[in-house]
């Protein structure tokens, strides 16, 4: 038997003796009931809904911030990073990637071009973000049927739903490491007049080149550059220093029927790529947002829910300081949602949403021809319970429409792809729940899988799209047990997806005579994926005043090319790893340490990767600065210094992790 399929039984035989044996049932029981709205339009807990869920706000959101969105989420089961250097770094789900993960801020597309490639960075940045939901798994029928992998909703709450408490508010953080010598500050400030609330925020960062535990490359490839006259990163990442600033001005009325607001943003960075040492990216974004709510009952309606996003963005691709290729994309997202009062058995909604993205790619190296992509669906999400059981099904009908610039030599691409889901949480006694998630997707091939044929200079690799891609087909399995409360909490989550014509992009082994660098061509085969992701909370302690709990946590994925009988690339490895939280008072202090194994199931040309370890320390102290509370906190992270490579990342074998570091900084609320 496979150390895989070892892994999986392990974990369903542990969890289901863990939960068998709990011997706490006397005591009070703990629970933490946490709403999401990303799995369901009608505001369920996270142990509610059919597909895998989890959240991250407060102390635990707080502990986990890093300097992009891939690193803040990549300790959580299932959810692995890009890492594409610390400019840039995307959410990869149970080893899905690109438009297979949808990544929203306040419900809406981030409208950057991210999705593209993975050195281009998610225009967010951690220090605003008030809250995450990640919903692992095809949680596509709301956003979009492209999103197999799951959906990453960002929170930041630019645009007030709620009176504030005080006539203002707000916060101030100001934070700074040693592996980059980051220098970093964020501020927001809310209040309201009358009916009115507004929200003012802000954020610098600033980072030198990142400090690492020895040589950037493997030693192979620093013998071939040494040998070419190249230098090879050694104890600091070349090109890794950033610069980054945003801020953010919204408006919103609210009344007792709901409330309609606006927000303007803007988001600015320039990074180095890592995988070439004189190129970097300088990215500008410009976005406003309209968000609005009724919930005064119309006959059947029980509310309306509005979101409109317009972005203007744009990227530099700079080589020693000059432009070799801009990248531009001006589009909009907009989302209607009528929720409606009970039919019968039956609560939900009716949604509408439509996409417009015009995108271009023009310089030396662009590898993209101009394309604009529109996308409009219908879908419909039900509800209805039958004793301890809670139903959910929907479907969602959509069109695809590519049509690249006059000229280009290339057709209008036409595409109707569908997507239907079904679901079933039963509660069973003693708050253990049993929940069943079925999924049958459809996603359209994107303009880069169809149309790529370039030099991309920001990843170091010749792209070659095929314009002959089909519908890609999925059906996927996802079955979850659950306890939320008592001695022991947590989940454990099985899950099975199979492809009919899966897209990626595959290493020929080739190298390009152009431009000297390695060939990849988008291909399409049948696939399949499996794996699991076990969470658990022993609250070892808990009273008044302080707590103590263990937390243990594993995940696991294996994916194959079944056309071919071979492992897919750049799949993340087996992950397990402990954690002790104690908190007494103001105090708080956690320990972490998480193992990685080793990847040997390699697809062709792609290279294995060492597993490592990673220990993390942190803690914080809460007091009183006057009529404000603040919290001064402290970080260690990878504290054995260890030299831990990405599998899922394109730049694994140049640019490993940051080495040891520390954290500091201080939080004001007031």
């Amino acid at each position: 038997m496979s150390s895989h399929k070892h892994f999986l039984l392990f974990s369903l035989v542990s969890v289901v003796r863990v939960f068998a044996q709990e011997t706490r049932a006397s005591d009070e029981p703990l629970k933490l009931d946490t709403l999401v709205t990303t799995a369901s339009p009608l505001a369920r807990a996270a142990d509610e809904v059919a597909q895998p869920t989890n959240v991250l706000a407060g102390q635990r959101l707080a502990q986990q911030r890093q300097g992009t969105l891939g690193e803040t989420l990549s300790g959580l089961p299932g959810v692995d990073a890009t890492s594409f250097g610390p400019g840039a770094s995307r959410p990869v789900i149970r080893g899905l990637g690109g438009d297979r993960i949808r990544v929203l801020a306040d419900g809406v597309g981030t409208l950057d071009a991210s999705v593209i490639s993975p050195d281009h960075a998610v225009s967010l940045d951690p220090l605003l973000i008030d809250r995450i939901e990640v919903v692992r798994g095809p949680a596509s029928l709301l956003y979009g049927g492209g999103a197999i992998g799951g959906v990453v909703n960002v929170i930041n709450g630019r645009i007030p739903e709620v009176l504030p408490a005080a006539a203002v508010t707000g916060r101030l953080e100001v934070r700074g490491n040693t592996v980059a010598d980051e220098r970093a500050v964020a501020a927001v400030l809310a209040g309201a007049a009358g009916p009115w609330a507004w929200r003012l925020d802000g954020f610098r960062r600033e980072t030198d080149d990142v400090k690492i535990p020895g040589l950037g490359p493997i030693a192979s490839i620093a013998r071939t550059m040494i040998a070419e006259g190249e230098t090879p990163s050694n104890g600091t990442l070349i090109n890794s220093a950033t610069q980054t600033k945003g801020a953010s001005a919204g408006l919103s009325y609210i009344g007792t029927d709901g409330h309609l607001g606006f927000a303007y943003s803007g988001f600015d960075s320039r990074y180095g790529t890592v995988a070439e040492p004189d190129v970097s990216i300088d990215l500008r974004q410009r976005r406003g947002d309209v968000h609005g709510e009724w919930l005064q009952p119309l006959g059947l309606l029980r509310a309306v829910k509005l979101q409109i996003g317009l972005g203007d963005y744009r990227h530099d691709e700079l080589e020693g300081g000059e432009t070799g290729t801009r990248f531009t994309n001006k589009g909009y997202e907009g989302r209607l949602e009528l929720l409606h009062e009970a039919i019968g058995p039956f609560e939900g909604a009716l949604g509408l949403q439509s996409t417009r993205s015009d995108f271009a790619a023009v310089g030396e190296e662009a590898f993209l021809p101009p394309t604009v992509s529109e996308n409009h669906a219908v879908f419909l999400y039900e509800e209805t319970v039958t004793g301890a059981v809670t139903w959910q099904f929907g479907g969602r009908l959509e069109r695809q429409v590519i049509t690249p610039q006059a000229g280009a030599g290339i057709g209008v691409r036409r595409d109707h792809p569908a997507t239907f889901t079904g679901g079933a949480v039963w509660k069973m006694p003693a708050d253990y729940a049993l929940a069943l998630s079925l999924s049958a997707n459809e996603r359209a091939p994107n303009a880069q899988e169809l149309f790529a044929r370039g030099a991309h200079v920001g990843t170091g690799v010749y792209e070659i799209g095929d314009a002959a891609l089909g519908v890609e087909k999925s059906t996927g399995i996802d079955l979850s047990f659950r306890k939320g409360r008592g001695f022991v909490t947590g989940e454990l989550s099985l899950f099975l997806n199979r492809f009919s014509g899966y897209v990626f992009e595959q290493d020929t082994g080739d190298v390009d005579t152009g431009s000297g660098l390695p060939v990849f061509v988008f291909v399409q085969r049948d696939a399949r994926f499996y794996g699991s992701e076990l969470e658990l909370t022993f609250h070892l302690q808990a009273g008044p005043k302080s707590a103590t709990d263990l937390r243990v946590f594993a995940d696991s994925v294996r994916a194959t090319n079944t056309s071919a009988g071979t492992p897919l690339p750049r799949i993340t490895p087996i992950r397990v790893g402990a954690a002790l939280d104690w908190r007494a008072g103001p105090w708080a202090c956690s320990v972490e340490l998480r193992t990685i194994r080793r990847q040997q199931h390699i697809a062709p040309v792609e290279t294995a990767t060492a597993g490592y370890q990673l220990l993390g320390i942190s803690g914080s102290w809460r007091f009183a600065a006057g009529r404000s509370q603040a919290e001064l906190f402290v970080r260690g992270t990878n504290l054995l210094n260890e030299t831990a490579r990405v599998h899922a990342s394109f730049l694994k074998d140049i640019a490993p992790l940051p080495g040891r570091d520390l954290s500091l900084g201080v939080r004001l609320n007031f």
